[in-house]
């Protein structure tokens, strides 16, 4: 089954390069940010060679200055220019992903990457199979009772639940039977640049942009902005669920079913996680993003058969990318979040070893601002089925 699909952005979505931009790359003017191109520079007749090596060697160099003796538009020496509320500064912008002509995608393997995340969750605490949640658990708790090592980080405790969600290697792995593919590259002018902070709590129970040893931690992100559209196929390879081919990979009636009923299964677990959200905003006063997301659970509820939504990108956050919660979470929860924490140095503190702040976790979250109004969260999609 192959079905053409359209991704409209819902909130500013920032899939990264890979690369950092800083004052030496461009700079900003008049509301906008301008790549330079330094060939289009160093072509100019007016430009000396040794003395833009000289000045581009001092701290305070900056584009805008320098340019201004060659009397023309920013435009004229820029690879490209997009939207920016406020200068950079010196703060870094980590690039989009992009293709030829600055035309912004998103890869199939961020869309994938989301869908993985919802349909693992769905697999683990479906009640047509409450062993597995139960094997899962028991894991977990093995690996928490294990002594914590100095390559804590590198451990990676949810493999285990993957394979025994999705299988047991890459070769029997459920979503191989998935494949997705990168979107249709957009247009450059649906590109700007944003302002994403780290939110935390402080010690009064207050959450507030982060700062830490007078380090502020914002990014500028180039991102596609909201309401733009751009399209990609999903396929499920048929040929994998066959009854020959499914019994010698192992896929289970549950795990077809799952896969097969993508869209209702993004649907139902990203009303939970937007919910989830919506409360932590509302707890600490951000009332523009509690209000946003009260839209976001009304749209996930008004959505057509085949229709869902995910959270894909950069600053999606803990809850968008694990399935923690699952065994965590209420009065009866199979893990005890604190020893799992403990276990796996999970949001520990980084001035007092040992430490761990009992409060909400994660205590921290990366939403966009505008001046110093949090706006959105990042990432937000809607997915509609198209004609071919």
């Amino acid at each position: 089954m192959k079905q053409k699909y359209q991704l409209q952005t819902i909130t500013p979505v920032h899939i990264g390069s890979g690369e950092v931009l800083n004052h030496i790359d461009g700079c900003f003017s008049n509301g906008r940010w301008y790549h330079i191109d330094l060939d289009k520079v160093l072509e100019h007749p007016a430009t000396d060679i040794n003395a833009l090596t000289s000045e581009m060697s001092r701290r305070e160099f900056r584009w805008n200055r320098y340019l201004q003796n060659y009397r023309t538009d920013l435009s004229e020496f820029s690879a490209y220019s997009l939207p920016c509320q406020q200068s950079p500064e010196t703060t870094e912008i980590r690039e989009a992903i992009k293709s030829v002509g600055n035309r912004p995608y998103i890869p199939g393997s961020s869309i994938k990457g989301a869908l993985r995340t919802m349909l693992l969750a769905d697999i683990i605490k479906n009640e047509e199979n409450m062993q597995l949640f139960d094997e899962c658990s028991a894991h977990l708790n093995r690996e928490i009772e294990k002594r914590t090592s100095r390559n804590t980080r590198n451990e990676t405790p949810a493999k285990k639940l993957e394979e025994a969600a999705f299988g047991k290697d890459p070769n029997h792995d459920l979503l191989r039977g998935l494949q997705v593919s990168d979107t249709v590259p957009h247009e450059s002018d649906s590109l700007a640049i944003e302002m994403a902070w780290t939110v935390t709590l402080n010690n009064n129970n207050q959450l507030v942009q982060k700062i830490e040893n007078g380090t502020e931690y914002k990014n500028f992100v180039e991102v596609i902005q909201a309401k733009q559209r751009l399209s990609f196929t999903l396929k499920i390879d048929d040929m994998l669920f066959r009854e020959r081919e499914k019994k010698a990979l192992h896929f289970s009636v549950l795990q077809e079913k799952t896969l097969r009923e993508i869209a209702a299964v993004c649907k139902f677990e990203a009303e939970l996680y937007m919910e989830n959200e919506m409360n932590f905003y509302d707890d600490y006063g951000f009332t523009d993003v509690v209000d946003l997301y009260d839209q976001l659970i009304g749209l996930n509820d008004r959505l057509e058969d085949g229709e869902f939504m995910l959270q894909t990108g950069w600053g999606t956050g803990y809850h968008a990318n694990t399935v923690t919660s699952l065994f965590t979470d209420g009065d009866e929860a199979a893990i005890d979040l604190m020893s799992l924490r403990r276990r796996f140095r999970l949001g520990g503190s980084r001035s007092q070893k040992g430490q761990y702040d009992e409060r909400e976790f994660p205590k921290t979250r990366r939403i966009l601002y505008r001046g110093q109004n949090p706006i959105a969260p990042l990432g937000w999609v809607k997915i509609s089925p198209a004609e071919e």
